[in-house]
């Protein structure tokens, strides 16, 4: 989410959204707890990695309904999101929806003008994969300025969210990348700079909690190479 100069007006809930396999819509609620109206835009994307980064495309697989909206002070609007396809797809199908508020034309104004921006991922899912986990694969990197780069492979079914990246043991990690770190979809190689020199990491186990989970995860990981 791109902060703003202003007080933050625009919120939307839920942060993400899971389409079962035959689930034709799902509902996103977006509100102005302002005290001004705003202009709401909310565009979908085809999502995948491509060279360890994440790439959006303009898709028409998912349609928004309304994609363009004027929230008052106050007021809450249903937004809904509908599968084009309604068939269940073969595989686990990654989306994002971009929710941006859209600035009032002002041609007095000077300076550069912030609005709030919410990338929402959105998964849709293939028929009977309710126990299908992400299978990772990490490798550690060492870049021609000798940083280090995380590259992290899913062989699994299923996406993977990464957070609170830390050494040591699972039970009692010592994290060095607090919080979100990124996802990784299924069959997709992504690739994280680390603030960590190589000698620090030296035989040590690197762990991450996966999916929300409340204890971390071990990510063995291949030694530094270039």
């Amino acid at each position: 989410m791109v902060g703003s100069t202003h007080a933050a007006s625009l919120q939307v809930a839920p942060t993400s959204l899971q389409l079962t396999a035959r689930q034709n819509a799902e509902a996103l609620w977006i509100s102005n707890s302002g005290t001004a109206p705003v202009d709401v835009q909310a565009r979908v994307f085809r999502w995948t990695q491509r060279d360890g980064r994440d790439e959006l495309e303009p898709t028409t697989d998912l349609v928004i309904s309304p994609p363009m909206q004027a929230l008052a002070a106050g007021q809450q609007q249903l937004i809904r999101v509908v599968r084009a396809h309604p068939q269940p797809p073969t595989g686990q199908q990654a989306y994002r929806i971009i929710v941006d508020e859209v600035p009032p034309l002002d041609p007095n104004r000077e300076g550069m003008q912030f609005v709030l921006r919410y990338s929402l991922p959105v998964f849709v899912q293939p028929d009977g994969n309710a126990s299908d986990k992400p299978d990772l694969q990490a490798s550690l990197l060492t870049q021609p300025d000798g940083t280090l780069t995380l590259e992290v492979r899913n062989l699994g079914a299923s996406y993977a969210q990464l957070a609170d990246l830390g050494m040591g043991t699972p039970e009692r990690p010592q994290v060095f990348k607090p919080g979100l770190v990124g996802y990784v979809l299924s069959g997709q190689t992504m690739r994280w700079p680390l603030e960590i020199t190589a000698a620090r990491l030296n035989g040590a186990t690197l762990s991450a909690k996966i999916n929300g989970a409340s204890q971390a995860t071990p990510l063995p990981a291949t030694p530094p190479a270039r």
